[in-house]
Protein backbone atom coordinates (compact mmCIF):
# COMPACT_ATOMS: atom_id res chain seq x y z
CA UNK A 1 0.00 0.00 0.00
CA UNK A 2 1.38 3.03 -1.28
CA UNK A 3 0.23 6.54 0.44
CA UNK A 4 0.88 9.83 -1.50
CA UNK A 5 2.15 13.00 -0.85
CA UNK A 6 -1.36 14.34 -0.15
CA UNK A 7 -1.96 11.51 2.42
CA UNK A 8 1.54 11.80 3.89
CA UNK A 9 0.27 15.05 4.78
CA UNK A 10 -3.10 14.16 5.83
CA UNK A 11 -1.34 11.19 8.26
CA UNK A 12 1.03 14.08 9.76
CA UNK A 13 -1.89 16.75 10.53
CA UNK A 14 -4.33 13.62 11.95
CA UNK A 15 -0.73 12.70 14.31
CA UNK A 16 -0.02 16.53 14.94
CA UNK A 17 -4.12 17.19 15.88
CA UNK A 18 -3.74 13.70 18.25
CA UNK A 19 -0.72 14.60 20.02
CA UNK A 20 -2.12 18.25 20.92
CA UNK A 21 -5.47 17.11 22.27
CA UNK A 22 -3.91 13.89 24.12
CA UNK A 23 -0.80 16.94 25.46
CA UNK A 24 -3.55 19.31 26.68
CA UNK A 25 -5.50 15.92 28.69
CA UNK A 26 -2.18 15.23 29.82
CA UNK A 27 -1.35 19.01 31.15
CA UNK A 28 -4.34 19.33 32.78
CA UNK A 29 -4.60 16.00 34.36
CA UNK A 30 -1.09 16.89 35.62
CA UNK A 31 -1.83 20.56 36.65
CA UNK A 32 -4.49 19.48 39.06
CA UNK A 33 -2.71 17.02 41.11
CA UNK A 34 -0.12 19.54 41.39
CA UNK A 35 -2.21 21.94 42.48
CA UNK A 36 -1.77 24.49 40.20
CA UNK A 37 -5.10 26.00 39.95
CA UNK A 38 -3.55 28.99 37.97
CA UNK A 39 -3.30 26.66 34.80
CA UNK A 40 -6.76 24.45 35.10
CA UNK A 41 -9.72 25.11 32.21
CA UNK A 42 -12.10 24.28 35.54
CA UNK A 43 -12.20 25.27 38.66
CA UNK A 44 -12.94 21.44 40.32
CA UNK A 45 -10.00 19.58 40.12
CA UNK A 46 -11.90 15.99 40.16
CA UNK A 47 -13.53 17.39 37.08
CA UNK A 48 -10.01 18.71 35.74
CA UNK A 49 -8.31 15.38 36.11
CA UNK A 50 -11.59 13.08 34.78
CA UNK A 51 -11.94 14.90 31.45
CA UNK A 52 -7.87 15.60 31.18
CA UNK A 53 -7.47 11.72 31.18
CA UNK A 54 -10.55 11.12 28.72
CA UNK A 55 -9.31 13.81 26.56
CA UNK A 56 -5.46 12.67 26.44
CA UNK A 57 -7.42 9.08 25.88
CA UNK A 58 -9.30 10.79 23.24
CA UNK A 59 -6.54 11.98 20.85
CA UNK A 60 -5.03 8.40 21.49
CA UNK A 61 -8.36 6.72 20.15
CA UNK A 62 -9.14 9.43 17.27
CA UNK A 63 -5.61 8.85 16.03
CA UNK A 64 -5.24 5.03 16.01
CA UNK A 65 -9.53 4.73 15.30
CA UNK A 66 -10.23 6.84 12.21
CA UNK A 67 -7.24 4.53 9.86
CA UNK A 68 -4.55 2.33 9.02
CA UNK A 69 -1.87 3.95 11.19
CA UNK A 70 0.58 1.08 10.89
CA UNK A 71 2.52 2.65 7.59
CA UNK A 72 6.30 2.45 7.03
CA UNK A 73 8.12 5.91 6.65
CA UNK A 74 8.46 5.27 3.12
CA UNK A 75 4.79 4.20 2.76
CA UNK A 76 3.97 7.27 3.77
CA UNK A 77 4.37 6.95 7.57
CA UNK A 78 6.61 9.31 9.94
CA UNK A 79 9.86 8.75 10.09
CA UNK A 80 11.17 9.31 13.69
CA UNK A 81 13.15 12.44 12.85
CA UNK A 82 10.01 13.94 11.17
CA UNK A 83 7.85 11.84 14.18
CA UNK A 84 10.21 13.78 16.99
CA UNK A 85 9.71 17.10 15.31
CA UNK A 86 5.86 17.51 15.30
CA UNK A 87 5.55 15.47 18.51
CA UNK A 88 7.59 18.43 20.21
CA UNK A 89 5.57 21.14 17.76
CA UNK A 90 2.24 20.38 18.78
CA UNK A 91 2.95 19.81 22.56
CA UNK A 92 4.74 23.01 22.61
CA UNK A 93 1.51 24.33 21.05
CA UNK A 94 -0.66 22.39 23.79
CA UNK A 95 0.98 24.35 26.11
CA UNK A 96 1.28 27.81 24.98
CA UNK A 97 -2.92 26.88 24.41
CA UNK A 98 -3.42 25.96 27.84
CA UNK A 99 -1.18 29.04 29.32
CA UNK A 100 -3.37 31.36 26.75
CA UNK A 101 -6.79 29.74 27.91
CA UNK A 102 -6.08 28.98 31.19
CA UNK A 103 -4.87 32.95 31.83
CA UNK A 104 -8.30 34.03 30.20
CA UNK A 105 -10.54 31.77 32.32
CA UNK A 106 -8.68 31.99 35.52
CA UNK A 107 -8.26 35.91 34.59
CA UNK A 108 -9.85 37.19 37.84
CA UNK A 109 -7.07 35.31 40.04
CA UNK A 110 -4.31 37.22 40.56
CA UNK A 111 -2.58 35.70 43.62
CA UNK A 112 -2.13 36.26 47.33
CA UNK A 113 1.07 38.17 46.89
CA UNK A 114 4.34 38.59 45.02
CA UNK A 115 7.83 36.61 45.63
CA UNK A 116 10.01 36.85 43.08
CA UNK A 117 11.52 33.42 43.59
CA UNK A 118 7.95 31.67 43.74
CA UNK A 119 8.18 29.97 40.56
CA UNK A 120 5.76 27.61 39.90
CA UNK A 121 4.13 27.69 43.35
CA UNK A 122 2.96 31.63 41.94
CA UNK A 123 0.10 29.77 39.67
CA UNK A 124 -1.40 27.53 42.39
CA UNK A 125 -3.22 31.34 43.71
CA UNK A 126 -2.77 32.87 39.79
CA UNK A 127 -2.81 32.58 36.53
CA UNK A 128 0.14 32.75 34.05
CA UNK A 129 -0.66 36.21 32.52
CA UNK A 130 -0.63 37.76 35.68
CA UNK A 131 2.69 35.94 37.54
CA UNK A 132 4.36 36.78 34.27
CA UNK A 133 3.40 40.16 33.93
CA UNK A 134 4.29 40.86 37.81
CA UNK A 135 8.33 38.95 37.09
CA UNK A 136 8.68 40.85 34.39
CA UNK A 137 8.04 44.15 36.07
CA UNK A 138 10.17 42.90 38.91
CA UNK A 139 12.98 41.94 36.85
CA UNK A 140 13.11 44.83 35.01
CA UNK A 141 13.06 47.66 38.23
CA UNK A 142 15.86 45.43 40.32
CA UNK A 143 17.57 43.67 37.03
CA UNK A 144 20.65 46.31 37.94
CA UNK A 145 21.30 44.90 41.43
CA UNK A 146 20.43 41.24 40.50
CA UNK A 147 22.88 41.36 38.45
CA UNK A 148 25.15 43.84 40.16
CA UNK A 149 27.84 40.63 41.88
CA UNK A 150 28.23 39.10 38.61
CA UNK A 151 29.82 41.97 36.69
CA UNK A 152 31.46 44.16 39.78
CA UNK A 153 34.77 43.49 40.54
Amino acid sequence: MTVGYAGMISFTADYCIAVFISSIGVLQFTFSLGGLRGLLFFKSTFVARTLGLATAILGFALFFGTGTRNINDYEGGLDAPDQALFFSLSALTALATTLIVSSLVNRRMRGKGFDADAGLDALRDGNYASALRRSILYWRSNWRTQTKRYFSG
